[in-house]
């Protein structure tokens, strides 16, 4: 014979006991929290943590400790806006990783004057620290360079700015961005086709009407990161066209120009793309020829 367990439902009185006991551990579990809290706000207390700054990151940080008996009674008040040079916070107290530069604090200049600039010099200039954009430091020459001796074409180039937004938290540019650039080069590059067609030919290609082009498919190799400040420049090439399935490819070149090297490598696929009628296009002789006749002037 084989014991069997009888299982029972709670009473009433069994479940007025099991909240009743809940609530108290509630109750406890909430004192638990305010007392703590009081002492996040007690200045005499080794857990207070000062207005402005952060608490430890994980139980081994011990840089926000200290010992509230050694504040010496001629400290300067908490709510002063002095502060002296060691007590500033720096990058990592403000949740950046250690490895990024501390913030730099700056004094003012002992010649300022009440309501003067710190120089002294009343007026404000833009730093000159985007040398890379100076025409002679050669950096863009060096790059266009580049691009004739890879068979790229040196007319229609993107010239565009690293944005700080442009950054994730691995600190370098997001590779999404980088097809984003190559989307913009690649209308860019199509603008400076105009002189090559009649007059608001590429204008109504590039604005979705009438016979345009349309990306079918896309490829990128990353190459080297992309860091903010910098600039790039985008290049361009076309090959493979085929006229019966009315495509041809487009390569691109992402360039830093503060590194002076290749960031990405790109080649996608364009096909012809009716948008009045919203199916695939063709390619007409006067397109094919054109794109023979810039595939003929690389290197030139």
């Amino acid at each position: 014979m084989r014991a069997c367990t009888l299982i029972r439902p709670l009473g009433q009185s069994s479940k007025r006991r099991a909240l009743h006991t809940s609530s108290i551990r509630m109750d406890e579990e909430s004192l638990r929290l305010k007392d703590l809290y009081a002492k996040f706000q007690d200045p005499t207390s080794h857990y207070h943590i000062p207005p402005g700054t952060n608490g430890p990151e994980h139980e081994e940080d011990h840089s926000t400790n200290y010992d509230p008996r050694q504040l010496s009674r001629s400290s300067p008040p908490r709510n002063s806006s002095h502060r002296s040079p060691s007590n500033r916070p720096s990058s990592a107290r403000l949740g950046v990783p250690e490895t990024r530069p501390s913030i730099q604090w700056s004094e003012p200049s002992s010649s300022s004057g009440s309501g003067g600039s710190p120089t002294g010099s009343g007026k404000r200039s833009t730093p000159n620290d985007r040398s890379w954009l100076d025409e002679r430091s050669g950096n863009k020459k060096a790059a266009l360079a580049y691009f004739r001796e890879q068979g790229y074409d040196t007319a229609g180039v993107l010239t565009w700015p690293v944005a700080w937004g442009d950054c994730d938290t691995y600190r370098h540019v997001n590779n999404v961005r980088f097809l984003e650039w190559i989307q913009s080069a690649r209308i860019r590059y199509a603008e400076s086709w105009a002189s090559e067609m009649p007059e608001g030919y590429i204008a109504k290609m590039t604005a979705g009407k009438g016979t345009g082009f349309i990306l079918k498919d896309v490829s990128i190799k990353y190459v080297a990161p992309v860091n903010y400040p910098d600039t790039v420049m985008v290049t361009n090439q076309i090959h493979a066209i085929n006229p019966e399935k009315a495509s041809y490819g487009h390569k691109h070149l992402v360039w830093s120009l503060r590194d002076e090297r290749v960031a990405a490598v790109c080649d996608s696929t364009i096909v012809m793309y009716d948008y009045d009628n919203l199916k695939k296009g063709t390619m007409s002789d006067e397109f094919r020829k054109m794109l023979e006749n810039i595939v003929d002037s690389y290197g030139q």
